[in-house]
């Protein structure tokens, strides 16, 4: 199960000045939003079954110094569902080149973290870094079946999808602040119809992430939740031994939606990271 886009624009405004909360629809049927002004651009990618208000928090705070891009990904929130073969990475480039950002630095959480992955092998020239939280790589294979797994399959065999969101929101997985429940829970709910959709239409990277981790040569920072499950710390693993130069943070107390479950310390390890990096080549 992958656990795993709002357009900002207004004619004669550039991108980067146009108010929060405006949106519009790419070329590629992408629902995605462009904030703030700077010297960096920064992707936010969110997770399967969520959407692009899964990073309200660090949008805001990241569009004080940087050009920030959120977006559905094809088949949730406000984005298109596939009706044919598609990738996720080849999404992203496409709606890179619509709102002219030539290198980005990729923030992705869980099922985002595998795109911003797959998207910087296969486009290295356009990536200048990755935060990769709760992460998943492409070609991995799981060692242990989640615990709620048989009666999520059963509900989704039952067409009853309603019930499967309701799995799914009271796992270990999505679980979070009370803070932060309604909104999870409301993405989740909105997000119904990737049960119905034909998952052989989303085509996987060839060769996967996995065998390739180590033709990773940008600054890495890679954070996880102390209690995510145990698959996810061993991709973490993987991603520390693999990637030279890679920093991984284990967050006390954190879950997989890690920016939702320790918002001070995620935001922390975010403005660290980047203010390291320096200005923009």
């Amino acid at each position: 199960m992958r656990l795993a886009f709002l357009v900002l624009f207004t004619l004669g405004t550039p991108l980067w000045a146009q108010k929060a909360g405006a949106a519009r629809r790419s070329d590629n049927g992408l629902s995605y939003m462009v904030t703030g002004q700077g010297p960096r651009d920064i992707v936010l990618i969110h997770g399967s079954n969520l959407d692009h208000r899964m990073w309200e928090a660090e949008a805001t705070t990241l569009s004080a110094t940087a050009r920030v891009l959120r977006y559905d990904l094809r088949g949730h929130g406000a984005s298109t569902d596939p009706t044919m073969p598609y990738s996720a990475w080849e999404d992203l480039r496409g709606l890179l080149d619509e709102v002219d950002m030539e290198r980005v630095a990729l923030v992705g959480l869980s099922a985002g973290a595998g795109i911003a992955l797959d998207f910087t092998l296969t486009y290295p020239d356009r990536v200048e870094a990755l935060v990769l939280a709760s992460p998943t790589i492409s070609g991995y294979t799981p060692t242990a079946r989640p615990a709620f797994f048989d009666d999520l399959v059963s509900a989704i065999r039952a067409k009853d999808y309603e019930q499967a969101n309701e799995v799914l929101l009271a796992s270990s997985v999505l679980a979070v602040p009370d803070a932060s429940s309604s909104l999870v829970r409301e993405m989740v709910r909105g997000n119904v119809r990737l049960w119905t959709l034909d998952p052989t239409h989303q085509q996987a990277l060839s060769p996967p992430a996995l065998q390739r981790l180590s033709d990773l040569a940008k600054p890495v920072l890679i954070l996880v939740g102390e209690n995510d499950v145990a698959d996810i710390h061993a991709q973490a693993s993987l991603l520390k031994r693999e990637v030279a130069g890679s920093r991984l943070v284990t967050i006390p107390g954190g879950g997989h939606l890690l920016n939702l479950t320790s918002p001070a310390r995620f935001a922390e390890e975010l403005r660290t990271f980047f203010s390291r990096l320096g200005p923009p080549r």
